[in-house]
C-alpha cells in the first residue's frame, strides 16, 4: 500500500507545472497521510488546486485503523468493479506529489522506509478519483483515493505496488471529460519509465505528528534498526 507521500516543491513551481493556481495557502508536506486534507486537481476544475481529504468516507466513524481499500485503489479493482465506474467517468483527479514512501521488507515484521522521487526532482501527477458526500451537519465532504498499480522492475525490490504515475499526454486525457472508457482503460494500463531514485529515510515517518524536511533526508538503516548496512 501507499500511505505516505511528500509535496514540498515550491508552490510557484507546482502552479507552473500543473497549470493550476492555489487559492488557499500552500503548506509543504513531508509526511502526507490518509485522513489529511491535501491538494488535488479535479477534471471539472483544472485551473485550481482544491483541498480534499485523502481516503473515502465509508466506515470511518467506527474504524480506528483505516483500511487501505479506502485510500488506495489498484488498477485491477478499478477496472472490474462497477461501483467505481461513475467516479472513473465523472470524478477523475490528479494528485500532485514530489515523492512517496515505501517500506522495503527486511525480516519478519521489519521493514526499511525509503523515499522515492524522480531523479530530476520534478513533480509527479498521480491518478485518483474523488467523491462528495454530505455529513451529519449536511455539509459536503470531498475525499479522494489514490490509484495504484503493480510495481514495475524499478519498484519490485521495494514493494509490490506503486502510485499510478501519469505521463504528460495521459495527464491531458485523464483530465478531459470527453475521454472514452476504452481510452481510460489504456491509461491505467500504461507504464511510464520516469527515472526514479530511492534512498533510506528515518522510520519517524510512521509518526503522523512528524512533518519536517528532515524526514526526506538520507538516514542509513543502521541509524534506525541496527547494523543493516547491506541496504546502503
Amino acid at each position: 500500500m501507499i500511505d505516505r507521500y511528500t509535496l514540498s516543491t515550491h508552490h510557484k513551481v507546482l502552479e507552473k507545472h500543473f497549470s493550476a493556481a492555489f487559492k488557499d495557502e500552500f503548506i509543504p508536506r513531508y509526511n502526507a497521510a490518509p485522513t489529511q486534507v491535501l491538494p488535488v486537481i479535479t477534471q471539472d476544475n483544472t485551473s485550481h488546486f482544491q483541498y480534499f481529504k485523502w481516503g473515502l468516507i465509508s466506515n470511518w466513524a467506527n474504524n480506528n485503523k483505516m483500511s487501505p481499500k479506502l485510500f488506495n485503489l489498484d488498477t485491477e479493482t478499478l477496472s472490474k468493479k462497477a461501483s467505481h465506474q461513475k467516479s472513473l467517468k465523472l470524478h477523475r483527479c490528479l494528485i500532485p506529489i514530489d515523492g512517496f514512501y515505501v517500506w522495503k521488507p527486511f525480516a519478519k515484521k521489519r521493514a526499511i522506509p525509503y523515499h522515492i522521487s524522480r531523479t530530476d526532482k520534478k513533480p509527479l501527477a498521480i491518478a485518483g478519483i474523488w467523491e462528495e458526500k454530505d455529513d451529519f451537519s449536511e455539509e459536503a465532504n470531498h475525499t479522494f483515493i489514490m490509484i495504484t498499480q503493480h510495481s514495475d522492475d524499478r519498484m519490485t525490490p521495494y514493494q509490490e505496488n506503486m502510485p499510478l504515475c501519469l505521463g504528460e499526454k495521459d495527464i491531458i486525457s485523464w483530465m478531459n471529460a470527453g475521454t472514452t472508457a476504452p481510452e481510460i482503460e489504456e491509461i491505467i494500463k500504461a507504464t511510464h519509465l520516469w527515472q526514479l531514485t530511492a534512498h533510506p529515510v528515518s522510520s519517524l515517518i510512521a509518526n503522523l505528528e512528524k512533518d519536517s524536511p528532515s524526514l526526506i533526508k538520507r538516514s542509513q538503516p543502521s541509524d534506525q534498526l541496527g547494523n543493516y548496512t547491506l541496504f546502503q
